[in-house]
């Protein structure tokens, strides 16, 4: 904190400016400055161009657990808008991060970056980073403060705040690829409506991540159902969304597009009255307007999804309603608010899984979750009396895993949110999916019934 001295030149040898170790300071990253200072006295030779922190200064890992919203006493989802406290912005150094940045990191993700002058744009830094923590689920952010950066980028008149699209769906001919937020000073409620605005592509891929950013937008949303695999088959999606996109430019501000995993979203598929697609080649086309879904009974083609639009426009279609799910059978369980008590859920991560899920002499229950997802905080408060009312019995584990941090291990197919298994001990290379009633007496029996090491009747 004094005037330069032994403090500069820790800034110096590891290749940290001045603005960019205060930002460190300011995102609490104690434990990257407290390694730089390592390193600068244990390697007084050491280089800037040897130095990784990380890939960008910022933004890094962050724990698990209760700060990300496992079973403690913060409780998962709370905020309810896939917010989170870590950090989810990088700060971005020279002109070749940038770049890095708009194209070539995450491609199916839309990114806001932010060029910043770093004395005069404090409040809209802050309104930034803030506008990060509010949005972590499926969107990538970044800024510079770099005077050399934002010269480059033709920014050095106020803050200058920029939205593009996921590059992988944006199509030359159809879309713009990015918009520039319009107000001098960046409010982050103002910025969040502006980013779901202008995010999405004409057509994109709908995903988990987006799935909110679809819904707020207001619109009657048209979803192609087919095999999606952008890595091993990227042709195919461009194949359907080439061709949707011929209807949907007609339709712009009046529906919204996407290409849905028909494996990914099998679960959805009854809503709409569509029939299981099980084959290879199966295409099936609906739209969802609230809780009214229509299908598209003919064949693919642009001609019958103009058509099918068009029957939806002039109300000639029948709707199939989705009743919202109640759960008076469940005695309101799941309606019930977390108490904020201890929970004894195991809280899983990649790194503990192994050892407290597999182990020999153990039988045990697995949910994977997402903090957002609406059914897993209805679930929460009988799960954690699930596992309460194991407590006294060391053979049985009821665990949770965020899926959205941790991938999950092999043999779980994880495609919707909550998905709950158990795992039997001496049979653990064949979880089971677990569908019955999600009540606490139906898990507890089931775990009874099910579980290889015998438990007591009196439990």
């Amino acid at each position: 904190g004094g005037g330069g001295g032994y403090g500069e030149k820790v800034k110096k040898r590891l290749g940290i400016t001045c603005s960019r170790f205060r930002r460190l300071i300011a995102m609490n990253k104690v434990a990257q400055v407290a390694l730089a200072l390592c390193f600068f006295a244990a390697a007084p030779s050491v280089r800037p161009e040897d130095e990784h922190l990380d890939d960008y200064g910022g933004g890094g890992g962050g724990g698990y657990g209760d700060d990300y919203g496992g079973y403690g006493e913060d409780g998962y989802g709370e905020g309810g808008g896939g917010g989170s406290d870590e950090p989810n912005f990088t700060i971005l150094d020279d002109i070749t991060s940038v770049n890095k940045f708009l194209k070539d990191e995450e491609p199916t993700e839309p990114r806001v970056i932010g060029f910043f002058n770093e004395e005069t744009n404090k409040e809209d830094i802050e309104a930034f980073e803030e506008a990060s923590k509010e949005n972590s689920y499926g969107w990538r952010f970044a800024y510079t403060i770099e005077d050399d950066v934002r010269a480059h980028f033709k920014a050095t008149s106020g803050a200058k705040v920029e939205v593009y699209k996921a590059p992988r769906f944006v199509s030359e001919k159809y879309d713009k690829p990015k918009a520039r937020y319009p107000g001098k000073s960046v409010d982050s409620g103002a910025l969040k409506k502006f980013m779901e605005k202008k995010a999405l592509p004409l057509v994109g891929e709908k995903i988990w991540k987006n799935n909110d950013m679809y819904e707020n937008v207001g619109l009657p949303i048209l979803t192609l159902f087919t095999a999606v695999d952008l890595e091993k088959n990227s042709k195919g999606f461009d194949y359907f969304a080439n061709r949707l996109r011929r209807v949907a430019v007609e339709y712009i501000g009046e529906l919204s597009f996407n290409v849905g995993n028909k494996d990914d979203y099998s679960y959805q598929l009854e809503d709409y009255g569509l029939t299981k697609l099980e084959g290879k080649k199966d295409v099936g086309v609906g739209i969802k307007n609230g809780n009214k879904h229509y299908f598209m009974e003919e064949s693919f083609s642009v001609e019958n999804i103009k058509a099918f639009v068009e029957k939806f426009k002039a109300g000639s279609l029948t709707p199939k309603i989705k009743e919202e799910e109640t759960h008076e059978e469940h005695d309101h369980e799941e309606d019930e608010e977390d108490d904020g008590s201890p929970s004894s859920v195991v809280t899983l991560t990649a790194d503990n899984f192994e050892g407290e899920v597999m182990k020999d002499g153990v039988d045990a229950m697995v949910e994977f979750y997402a903090p957002w997802c609406g059914h897993c905080m209805q679930l929460k408060p009988t799960y954690k009396k699930l596992a309460a009312a194991f407590d006294g019995v060391p053979s049985v584990v009821v665990g949770a895993m965020d899926a959205t941090a941790h991938e999950a291990p092999k043999g779980f197919d994880v495609q919707g949110y909550p998905s709950i298994y158990f795992l039997k001990d001496g049979e653990k290379e064949a979880p089971v999916s677990y569908d019955g009633p999600r009540d606490l007496d139906s898990m507890v029996q089931y775990i009874k019934e099910n579980a290889a090491v015998p438990i007591k009747d009196e439990l």
